[in-house]
C-alpha cells in the first residue's frame, strides 16, 4: 500500500529565487547581443556607404559636386546616420595618394587613373553602455579609395 502525504510539497519560493538570480543575467546577455548586433549593423552600413560614395564620385568626377556625393552617401546610410554622432557623420571626399591615402587635392581635379577617397567619421553611442560596461562612445571610421574612371 502506498502512503500519500496529506501535505503537498511547496516550492513556490524556490522558483521565485531562481528567477531572481537567472533573469538579470539572461537580460544582460540578451541586451549585449542586441547592442553588439546594432554596432555591427552600423559599422557595415558605414563601410558600404563609403564604398558606394567612392564609386559614385569616380564615375561623376566632372558632373557632380561634393554636396552631391555627401547626399548620396547619406542616402546609402539608410537613415542610420543618427546612430553616429549627434547628427550627421563627417563625410570627406578628396583626391588621394594611392599609397598613403593622404589628401592631395579636390576630388573634382582627379583625372583618369587618379585615386579618389571617401572617408566617413562618426561617433557611435551605445544604448546602454553602463549596463554592459562599455565606453559611452566608440569612434567609427570608414574609408574607400578607387581609381577615377572619368576622362
Amino acid at each position: 500500500m502506498i502512503k500519500r502525504s496529506s501535505w503537498p510539497t511547496r516550492r513556490r519560493g524556490a522558483v521565485l529565487v531562481e528567477a531572481a538570480i537567472i533573469l538579470p543575467i539572461f537580460l544582460m546577455i540578451l541586451i549585449g547581443i542586441f547592442e553588439y548586433s546594432r554596432f555591427v549593423m552600423v559599422r557595415n552600413l558605414v563601410d558600404n556607404a563609403a564604398r558606394e560614395g567612392a564609386r559614385y564620385a569616380i564615375v561623376h568626377a566632372y558632373d557632380k559636386t561634393t554636396a552631391d556625393v555627401q547626399a548620396y552617401v547619406l542616402k546609402k546610410l539608410a537613415g542610420q546616420e543618427g546612430q553616429l554622432s549627434a547628427g550627421s557623420p563627417t563625410i570627406q571626399v578628396f583626391k588621394a595618394n594611392p599609397t598613403t591615402g593622404a589628401n592631395l587635392d579636390l576630388w573634382t581635379n582627379a583625372r583618369f587613373g587618379d585615386s579618389v577617397m571617401v572617408q566617413i567619421t562618426g561617433t557611435y553611442r551605445p544604448a546602454a553602455p553602463r549596463l554592459l560596461l562599455m565606453n559611452s562612445t566608440i569612434q567609427v571610421k570608414a574609408q574607400a579609395m578607387m581609381r577615377c574612371e572619368a576622362n
